[in-house]
C-alpha cells in the first residue's frame, strides 16, 4: 500500500467514525440511489421495475439493550418518488437467512423483496428493511449476528420502521393507509418477533394491518427436536441448525466451544465459512457437507444426548427465548401464515406451534381470506423450502395489490364481504359441486369406500387411524389430510357434517 492509498484510507475510517458518533443520536441518510429490480425466478427475469432506494443509518438496541447503531433500506418504486402516483401502504419485510455482508438491503442486494414488489402486479407499497445487527453499517460485529434469537432483530425492525417514518415524513412523502409485517423462514421468525415487540411495547406507535409469515421456525425446541428425530436421515436441516446453536450459545453465554457443537471440519471451519464474508449461503452449505449430510454427522454427540448437560443448556436457552410464550399477542392484528406441510429445511411442528399459541389466545383459523384474523395455508404436501418461498412471496404480492380493493374505505370491502359473510365448510363443499366436482365420488376413492355408514366424530376417528396407507398422488394418507384440515381450521365436527352429506348424495 503506497502513502496515497494509506492516507484515503486513514481519513475514510475517520470520517466513518465521526459519521458514526453523531448518527447515534438520530436518523442519517447514508446513501441513496435508483435501481432497478427484476422479477423471476432462478435467473429467469420476466419483469422489471424501477426503484429508488434511500439507505439510513439509526439508533437501536441489542438484545441486551445496548445502543447500537444499526442500517437499513427505504424502497420506493420510481412511480411513486418521481411521479407522484398514490401510496398504498408500507411493507416491513424482514429478510432471511444471508451469510455474506453484501447480501443486504444496504448493498443493493434485494432476491426475495424483487419478488414483492417488481412482480407484474405493481403494488403501489413502500418496502423498508433493516440489515439487522452484524451487517451494514454494523459489519464489523458479523460474528455477534443474531440468528433466529428472540426479539433482537424484533426491535432492529420495529426501529427501522419508526427510522424510515421520520425520513419519509421530512421528505413529505406520503406513507400510505395500511402496513404489513412480512418474514419468510428466518425473516419469518424475525417478522413474529417484530409482532411480539409491537404488542408488547409499540402498541400506541405501530399497528400492523396484516403480518405475512411463511415456514420459519417459531418455536426452535420443537424444530430442535423434529432434528433430533430425523439425525440420521439425509437432510436438509444440517445448515440452518449449525447457526442456530452458534447464535444461542454466543448470546445466551451458554460457554460451548466449537469442539462442544460440531464435528470436523465444521468445529474448525466454523469462523471461516460463516464469519469471514467470503462465502455464499450455498458455499457455506456445500462446505458443511465435508462433514455429512446428517445431522448425526455434523453435530457432537454431547447435543444429540439428552442425558448430557450441553444437551440440557441448549434446550433451556431455546425455552427462555421462544417466541410462542409469554406474551399476550393484540387480536386487533391479522396473519396470514404459509408452510408446506413436509418441508425439509424448517418442520411444519414449528408453524403448528405458533397456531396453537395464537388459536389459545383467541385467534380462529381459517382458509379463506379475511374471515377471521389468522388465514392458513398449509394444505400443500411438498417437501421444497424453495418452492413454497417463491409461492409465498407471490401471495404477499398479490395481497398487497388486492388489500386496498379489500379494504378501499377503512373498512372490509361490502362486495367482498357479502360473499364470505356466511361461508362454511360446507359452504364450500356445496359451492364446489355447483362447479361440477363430485366429490362424493372424491370421498369414495380417498377412503376406498370403507368408512361406516353412520358416522359420528367417534366412528369417524377410529376409521380415520385405520386409513393410513398412501392416497393420491401426492402419496399423503388420510391421518395427514386430518392434520391438514385442522391447520386451515376445519375441525372434526365439521368433518362429520360434511362426510354424512357426501355419503347421503350416494345412497
Amino acid at each position: 500500500m503506497n502513502i496515497k492509498t494509506l492516507w484515503v484510507t486513514i481519513v475514510t475510517l475517520c470520517l466513518c467514525m465521526t459519521s458514526a458518533e453523531a448518527e447515534v443520536a438520530g436518523v442519517e441518510v447514508i446513501h441513496e440511489c435508483d435501481t432497478t429490480w427484476r422479477f423471476g425466478y432462478s435467473g429467469i427475469y420476466v419483469y422489471a421495475r424501477n426503484m429508488h432506494r434511500i439507505d439510513i443509518a439509526y439508533p437501536s438496541v441489542d438484545a441486551k439493550g445496548n445502543a447500537v447503531l444499526l442500517s437499513g433500506s427505504i424502497i420506493i418504486p420510481s412511480n411513486i418518488y418521481d411521479d407522484g402516483d398514490p401510496v398504498d401502504g408500507m411493507v416491513l419485510y424482514n429478510r432471511y437467512t444471508q451469510t455474506e455482508p453484501r447480501c443486504v438491503p444496504t448493498c443493493g442486494f434485494a432476491e426475495s423483496e424483487s419478488a414483492i414488489l417488481a412482480s407484474p402486479l405493481k403494488p403501489n407499497w413502500i418496502l423498508v428493511e433493516s440489515d439487522f445487527y452484524g451487517f451494514g453499517v454494523s459489519s464489523e460485529h458479523l460474528v455477534d449476528q443474531y440468528y433466529v434469537y428472540g426479539d433482537a432483530n424484533g426491535y432492529a425492525s420495529i426501529d427501522c420502521l419508526l427510522a424510515a417514518r421520520q425520513v419519509l415524513d421530512e421528505r413529505h412523502i406520503s406513507q400510505g393507509k395500511f402496513l404489513f409485517n412480512v418474514g419468510l423462514s428466518s425473516g419469518g421468525y424475525d417478522a413474529l418477533a417484530t409482532q411480539r415487540v409491537r404488542d408488547m411495547y409499540y402498541r400506541d406507535k405501530v399497528f400492523f394491518d396484516k403480518t405475512m409469515v411463511g415456514e420459519a421456525p417459531f418455536d426452535v425446541n420443537i424444530t430442535y427436536s423434529h432434528c433430533l428425530q430425523h439425525q440420521d436421515d439425509d437432510t436438509r436441516l444440517s445448515s440452518f441448525v449449525p447457526l442456530v446453536l452458534e447464535s444461542f450459545n454466543r448470546n445466551d453465554s451458554l460457554g460451548f466451544t466449537y469442539q462442544q457443537m460440531f464435528t470436523e471440519p465444521l468445529a474448525s471451519k466454523f469462523q471461516e465459512w460463516f464469519y469471514s464474508g467470503k462465502y455464499s449461503k450455498k458455499a457455506a452449505r456445500d462446505s458443511i457437507k465435508k462433514s455429512g449430510n446428517r445431522l448425526s454427522q455434523v453435530l457432537s454427540p454431547a447435543l444429540l444426548d439428552s442425558s448430557t448437560v450441553e444437551y440440557h443448556k441448549l434446550r433451556e436457552a431455546f425455552e427462555r427465548r421462544s417466541l410462542t410464550k409469554g406474551w399476550t399477542p393484540d387480536r386487533s392484528q391479522r396473519y396470514f401464515y404459509m408452510h408446506y406441510t413436509r418441508d425439509k429445511a424448517v418442520p411444519i411442528d414449528a408453524g403448528r406451534a405458533l397456531l396453537t399459541f395464537l388459536t389459545s389466545k383467541g385467534f380462529e383459523k381459517s382458509l379463506i381470506p379475511e374471515k377471521t384474523n389468522l388465514q392458513t395455508c398449509m394444505y400443500i404436501p411438498s417437501d421444497s423450502h424453495g418452492l413454497c418461498g417463491a409461492h409465498f412471496l407471490l401471495k404477499v404480492s398479490a395481497m398487497l395489490a388486492a388489500y386496498p380493493v379489500l379494504y378501499y374505505d377503512g373498512e372490509l370491502n361490502t362486495y367482498y364481504y357479502d360473499i364470505i359473510k356466511d361461508l362454511t365448510p360446507m359452504g364450500i363443499v356445496k359451492k364446489l359441486e355447483n362447479e361440477g366436482y363430485d366429490l362424493s365420488a372424491m370421498l369414495d376413492n380417498l377412503t376406498g369406500g370403507r368408512l361406516p355408514e353412520r358416522v359420528n366424530v367417534i366412528t369417524l376417528a377410529l376409521a380415520l387411524t385405520t386409513l393410513n396407507e398412501p392416497l393420491l398422488e401426492w402419496g399423503t394418507n388420510v391421518k395427514e389430510l386430518t392434520q391438514i384440515a385442522s391447520d386451515s381450521g376445519l375441525e372434526l365436527s365439521d368433518m362429520v357434517t360434511i362426510i354424512n352429506y357426501l355419503q347421503s348424495k350416494n345412497r
